[in-house]
């Protein structure tokens, strides 16, 4: 069960790549997107809500295993982080390319709440700063998107 736990809270072991795995997990979470979700409203809710809870039952598990907080081996948050930055948004070069470069911004800089956030316990902690970061992202890229529909 371990092996389980290991191989999906690394998204397939891009965790222990070992410079910038945060980004591999995020470019993962980008891929992910860009293939598998639908331009469906209900199913990216969904699927916010799916990869939330699962980020943090997984991040808590592997915590348990490694026996470190937040351990960086532990990249499944950004996959959710990346989600919540991309929800609702046309599916277009344009918003990915500013949706990852802002997630990484806001997920490496950690301004204010999510900083914070992330002393919260278990996996919540682990996955809520990224969710966090991606809200923020989100918001912003809406913004965006409502300046280029005007123009």
């Amino acid at each position: 069960m371990n092996k389980i736990i290991i191989f999906l809270s690394s998204v397939g072991y891009l965790g222990y790549i070992k410079h910038a795995p945060g980004t591999f997990g995020s470019l993962a979470g980008l891929l992910l997107w860009i293939f598998f979700m639908p331009d469906k409203t209900a199913v990216q809710f969904f699927s916010l809500i799916v990869i939330f809870a699962v980020s943090i039952i997984l991040s808590s598990l592997a915590e348990n295993i490694y026996k470190i907080k937040d351990d960086q081996r532990i990249i499944v948050d950004e996959v959710a982080g990346m989600w919540f930055s991309l929800a609702l948004l046309p599916k277009s070069f344009l918003f990915y390319v500013l949706g990852f470069l802002l997630f990484r911004l806001f997920d490496v800089k950690k301004p204010w709440i999510i900083k914070s956030s992330q002393e919260l316990k278990n996996g919540f902690g682990v996955t809520i700063d990224d969710v966090l970061a991606g809200l923020f992202v989100n918001c912003i890229l809406q913004i965006v998107n409502l300046i280029l529909l005007n123009n």
